[in-house]
C-alpha cells in the first residue's frame, strides 16, 4: 500500500474511535439552520433591486394598456362620438372630465353621476344627428322632461365638480 492509503485509513480508524458528545451535534445543526434561515431571509439588495424594476417595467405598460376609458362605459367606443360630428380630441375632453368627476366625488355620488350621464348621453345621442346638430324635436315630450329632470339632477354633480379651491 502507498503511504497515502494508509494515512487515510489510520485517520479513518482513528476517526471511527473518537465520540462527540451529543450536544456538539445538536448545537452544529442548529448553527447550521439558523446560517441557512438568514441567508434565505435576506436575498441581497442587488436582487431586491432586479426585481423590483422588473415588476414596474411589466406591470406599468400592462396597467396602462388594461385600464379602460370612463368614456367607453358611457359610449362603447369613441366611434360613437365620431359617428355624430364629434373628434377623438371630443373624447378625451370627456374622459378629462370624467376623471375630474372620479377624483372629487364619493364613490357613491360617482356611481349615481355615471348612470345619470348615461341615460343624458343616450338621450344627446338620440336627438343629435352625423354633424353634431341638435334636434330637440327629436325626442318625445316624455323624453324631453327625461332629459330636464337628468340635467337637474346632474347640475350638483357639476357644481361639486367644478368648484375650484377657494383660498
Amino acid at each position: 500500500m502507498s503511504i497515502d492509503k494508509e494515512l487515510r485509513e489510520e485517520l479513518r480508524q482513528t476517526a471511527d474511535l473518537m465520540h462527540c458528545p451529543p450536544e456538539l451535534y445538536g448545537s452544529v445543526r442548529q448553527s447550521y439552520q439558523d446560517y441557512v434561515n438568514e441567508k434565505r431571509g435576506k436575498p441581497p439588495m442587488k436582487k431586491r433591486m432586479l426585481a423590483g424594476i422588473a415588476a414596474v417595467a411589466i406591470l406599468i405598460p400592462s396597467v396602462a394598456v388594461a385600464a379602460s376609458y370612463l368614456a367607453d362605459d358611457i359610449f362603447g367606443s369613441s366611434a360613437v362620438i365620431e359617428q355624430r360630428g364629434g373628434t377623438q380630441e371630443d373624447y378625451q375632453a370627456i374622459e378629462g372630465m370624467l376623471q375630474a368627476a372620479k377624483g372629487k366625488l364619493t364613490e357613491d355620488e360617482f356611481k349615481e353621476y355615471m348612470e345619470l350621464t348615461k341615460q343624458l348621453v343616450q338621450l344627446k345621442l338620440k336627438m343629435t344627428d352625423e354633424n353634431g346638430v341638435k334636434h330637440e324635436e327629436k325626442l318625445t315630450k316624455e323624453e324631453q322632461q327625461q332629459f330636464e329632470q337628468l340635467a337637474s339632477k346632474l347640475a350638483p354633480y357639476f357644481d361639486k365638480i367644478n368648484e375650484t379651491t377657494k383660498p
